[in-house]
């Protein structure tokens, strides 16, 4: 028995005992629709772990980077950071991990399967002579990146003996392979890595080129002699200044060298030897960019741009890993409606309660406000400059495109998660004092500048150079030998001599007063260079208090200076928002 049926949709059935037929119509669809979507949503997915990665790793410095990877990896998508920060604090908390400096490599982070394939394939073209199984072993040891793994398959290739037999009829790999791999990413790492191979071969094809043309010049009669070395150049290596003296790129090239890096300058004068009278005149900024490398030209405009700012009289914050500086614009302090009205209150309490005693005290403090005005603004501006940075926060990342790094304000280190400033290891306040009581017990001879330090002995030193001098004036004494030192009898060693002023050659001076002041100035002179004290719980975890504080009249003082500053600070905060 055959029945047909009228289909309600697009499917038409015909069915009988024996078998059953089933048509479907569809819709036609794009063959590129579904590979389009799967890989958005790998590039997705991995832009996904790598951002969790860096977190991971910025929450935890110490942590190691295949930990947080093969976590990433086998968690599951929902919740998957939160649940792998959970296990690493666990984790974290009982046994830690080894320290680990520095950010997160490139290398280091998630790949997409089209990179691991390419790398593979790639791999296995090159180093033909290595099983698989070793480039996978070692892909896997170096998170699947083309560039560890190279140099780790290339020494591999070098002890195993099918590849130094096979590579007698063919020459070994010296550098990455310039071909087309098809994977975007894979290309632009073996670009990268071909960029020291493409300079070396410009400079060599600059190098040649100069040579020929020099060649050429020579056989033309068209040297043109240098000024300042006088030595005979092409016209192409000739710089001239504004009042048409020649030398060569080479001389105005270390020219610029020692007034960058040695004087710390950025004017470039005439380098003429010849000219008489002496030329002062400059050199334009295009004669300098043509003839200076990349780097001297960076360096000479990243001085010229420091002293600008410097004339400016502006106050700067600036990146202390690069030239890089911004305008340091806090907000603006406004004063306190509510503190205002209470001191205005307090005032008017006491002067009906005390008029004699408030009048009596405007009489002896408004001299010395009017006398000392200018300091007290000045004191109480920097107060509310360093409350207003406080507030502002420590943190500051700097904008040049070569460097982006983010840096601590306060102690110029790079800034990390849970940033703590002057800690034990890194106290610039301590290092700076026990730097000036070295410093201050030290003797360096002025012909080889080696330091050292008496320990024993007479005070007739010997440097290992020749130089022979007194410990105590530091004089030469290589012609006078003893004779320098005093040569009368003393009853009581160690006492003056009454006959003479020379020295001594056997007393030990008593050093202790002097290497504690020295520490004080030190101390002082850091504070001072890096723009204010931090707080006394960050000095007291630095344990930099007491350096020769509380011991004498400098130490009383430097704690009256401390605690005029800590009234000062909590008056400010009080009174201004």
């Amino acid at each position: 028995m055959l029945s047909i049926l009228t289909p309600r949709s697009t499917n038409s059935t015909a069915s009988n005992s024996n078998s059953t037929t089933t048509t479907t119509t569809t819709k036609p669809t794009s063959p590129t629709a579904t590979p389009v979507a799967d890989a958005a949503t790998a590039q997705a997915k991995i832009a996904f772990l790598n951002q969790a990665l860096e977190t991971l790793h910025d929450v935890f410095p110490s942590g190691e980077v295949d930990e947080f990877r093969r976590l990433l990896k086998t968690t599951p998508d929902e919740s998957r950071l939160y649940v792998v920060t959970e296990m690493l604090l666990k984790r974290y908390k009982d046994a830690g991990c080894r320290a680990r400096a520095g950010p997160l490599e490139p290398w280091e982070r998630f790949r997409s399967d089209e990179y691991r394939a390419a790398v593979k394939k790639a791999l296995c073209k090159e180093f033909r002579g290595l099983p698989k199984s070793t480039i996978q072993a070692v892909m896997a040891e170096n998170n699947d990146a083309y560039a560890p793994s190279r140099t780790t398959l290339a020494g591999i290739a070098a002890k195993s003996w099918r590849v130094s037999f096979s590579n007698l009829f063919r020459r070994a790999p010296r550098a990455p392979p310039a071909a087309v791999s098809g994977c975007r990413e894979l290309d632009d790492e073996l670009h990268a890595l071909a960029h020291p191979a493409r300079d070396a071969q410009a400079a060599d094809d600059a190098a040649l080129a100069q040579t020929l043309n020099e060649a050429e010049a020579a056989a033309a009669g068209a040297l043109v002699e240098c000024e300042c070395c006088y030595g005979d150049f092409a016209w192409e290596n000739i710089a001239a200044c504004t009042a048409g003296h020649f030398f060569c790129h080479a001389c105005l090239t270390r020219a610029v060298q020692e007034g960058v890096y040695g004087q710390g300058r950025a004017e470039v004068r005439c380098l003429s030897a010849t000219a008489a009278p002496a030329c002062v005149a400059a050199v334009a900024p295009a004669v300098l960019a043509a003839a200076l490398p990349a780097d001297v030209k960076a360096a000479l405009e990243e001085r010229a741009a420091c002293d600008s700012l410097e004339r400016s009289g502006l106050r700067f914050v600036r990146c202390p890993f690069c030239g890089y500086a911004e305008v340091d614009e806090p907000r603006p302090l406004r004063p306190r409606p509510a503190a205002v009205l209470a001191a205005a209150l307090a005032l008017l309490l006491a002067a009906a309660i005390a008029p004699r005693a408030i009048a009596a005290l405007v009489a002896v403090t408004a001299p010395l406000l009017l006398l000392y005005r200018a300091h007290i603004h000045q004191r109480i501006v920097a107060t509310a400059h360093t409350l207003t940075l406080r507030r502002r926060g420590t943190r500051f990342r700097c904008a040049a495109p070569a460097c982006l790094r983010a840096s601590c304000l306060t102690c110029l280190k790079p800034f990390a998660p849970f940033h703590i400033c002057f800690e034990a290891e890194t106290d610039g306040a301590r290092l700076a004092a026990e730097k000036a009581m070295a410093d201050a017990v030290k003797r360096t001879c002025p012909r080889c500048n080696t330091s050292f330090i008496k320990s024993s002995g007479c005070n007739k030193l010997t440097c290992p150079c020749g130089y022979v001098m007194c410990y105590i004036c530091r004089a030469d004494v290589r012609e006078v030998g003893y004779a320098h030192f005093c040569q009368h009898f003393r009853q009581v060693p160690g006492r003056p001599c009454a006959e003479c002023r020379r020295c001594d050659l056997y007393v030990v001076e008593d050093e202790t007063e002097k290497v504690r002041r020295a520490g004080v100035r030190g101390e002082e002179a850091y504070w001072t260079r890096v723009g204010g004290r931090p707080g006394a719980a960050a000095v007291a975890r630095a344990g930099v208090v007491g350096v020769g504080v509380g011991v004498g009249i400098e130490g009383w003082g430097s704690g009256v200076e401390r605690g005029v500053e800590w009234v000062l600070e909590k008056t400010v905060a009080a009174c201004f928002v």
